[in-house]
């Protein structure tokens, strides 16, 4: 989880734009499909939105962020994941917008999706602040038809609820980022079912001198007749220029359940432009993580903030 530390509320414009993905095309077996939204998962401490909708608007401006994963950085064709992130205030932050596309090719079953949300903020004691917010979207699911021996884009709906808390010293939310995701053929075989987790998040920021913030925090998730997973998450900001991170994964929530390492570094470029690099001891939230020899991934971060009132971690 990322903490954002928030000026007074403003009006800001909020913009809209339009994301186009490129489609993937995939052989499938007989089994049900396994295109899955829980590769966003991964990705929460640098985009809290991924597994939480009620983040929307909590830093207050326009914040668009681009993710590129690839397994191999000098193969050509490697398998690639490619996500977009957006998210603004409108209402004099009372509303929080928020908008994610996903484009996975990180194994043989791809993953094609895009997602809205909304969330509203109450303001709390001590300048605090409590979201609601929900998620639709759609997830594209290649579903393999027996009768006609061929593949079959199939559009799956998807829901998501979340609460999230943030005041100067601390903050949490509980969120279930996917409720829907379900196919069934004729005979009412399951085609398609989504991981449905049930997460839980807290943190503090620490300041530790002038210049340096720790941010120690902790994320539980929870699937029906799965081990529970917990993150240990600790970031380090350095005179609001560099950023560096470290977090240990158990069970982490996907259709198969990994145990991996985390380490990230950012660099803040200019005031509205971030750098990030991200190395995972392997590839997270994949049912296909074990097929490849090399099990990392590399995965680096654009985040563009060009009104950004104050800045942000």
């Amino acid at each position: 989880m990322m903490f954002t530390f928030t000026a007074p509320m403003r009006f800001i414009p909020y913009h809209s734009f339009v994301v186009l993905l490129i489609g993937s095309s995939l052989v499938l077996t007989g089994h049900r499909a396994q295109a899955q939204k829980e590769v966003l998962f991964s990705q929460y401490l640098q985009n809290p939105l991924s597994i939480n909708p009620a983040y929307a608007g909590s830093r207050e401006s326009f914040n668009l962020s681009a993710f590129l994963r690839r397994k191999w950085i000098s193969v050509r064709y490697a398998p690639v994941t490619q996500s977009v992130s957006a998210d603004g205030a409108i209402a004099n932050g009372r509303v929080g917008l928020g908008f994610q596309a996903l484009n996975d090719r990180m194994g043989l079953f791809a993953t094609t999706g895009v997602y809205g949300s909304v969330a509203y903020r109450f303001n709390m004691p001590a300048l605090a602040k409590l979201s609601v917010g929900v998620q639709g979207g759609v997830n594209v699911v290649p579903i393999f038809d027996v009768t006609t021996a061929a593949s079959i884009n199939r559009a799956v709906a998807s829901v998501g609820v979340g609460l999230y808390y943030q005041s100067d010293r601390f903050f949490a939310g509980v969120s279930a980022p996917e409720l829907g995701g379900q196919l069934t053929d004729a005979t009412g075989r399951s085609l398609y079912k989504s991981i449905r987790p049930v997460m839980i998040q807290a943190g503090v920021p620490i300041e530790v001198d002038e210049g340096t913030v720790l941010i120690p925090s902790v994320l539980i998730s929870k699937m029906a007749d799965r081990p529970l997973g917990v993150d240990i998450n600790l970031r380090a900001w350095f005179n609001e220029e560099i950023g560096l991170g470290l977090s240990y994964r158990q069970n982490s929530p996907g259709l198969i359940q990994t145990n991996y390492i985390q380490a990230f570094a950012e660099y803040q470029l200019t005031k509205a432009i971030r750098l990030g690099y991200t190395f995972y001891s392997q590839t997270p939230e994949s049912p296909n993580a074990m097929q490849f020899d090399q099990k990392s991934v590399h995965e680096i971060m654009l985040r563009f903030s060009p009104n950004s009132l104050k800045f942000t971690y």
